[in-house]
């Protein structure tokens, strides 16, 4: 479903159908645009657990996997195809994380908000 850029959003054992034809996903109403959401990341990452934690009683490897984390990157990257073979694994970053840029935008998040409280109270009186 990713690949066509949506995330179902209730994904959970209740919701796959099989057949003699394969799975079915069911019950969409929740589904979100993957390009479109702020929580799409998060949300991708509930279905692929919800599915590991079922499956993972027959299969306890899945409940250590990343399979979420792993599919989601590959998505960003523009990697991710049906038959991208996938292993679950997800390598945490090395890089440091740049303090003094989240410093920066810090402040200037309150320099914004300073302004903007300025303006309202000057249009208030």
């Amino acid at each position: 479903m990713l690949c066509a850029g949506v995330i179902h959003g209730d994904l959970s054992e209740y919701n796959i159908l099989v057949d003699a034809q394969g799975p079915v996903i069911i019950d969409l109403p929740q589904a979100i645009d993957a390009a479109g959401s702020s929580v799409a990341a998060d949300m991708l990452d509930r279905d692929v657990s919800n599915l590991a934690n079922f499956f993972g009683v027959i299969v306890p490897e899945l409940l250590t996997s990343q399979y979420g984390k792993e599919i989601w990157n590959l998505y960003k990257a523009g990697l991710l195809t049906p038959d991208t073979p996938l292993t679950g694994v997800v390598v945490a970053p090395v890089q440091e994380a740049d303090v003094g840029a989240v410093i920066r935008e810090i402040a200037l998040a309150r320099e914004e908000e300073e302004e903007r409280q300025r303006r309202l109270a000057e249009a208030q009186s």
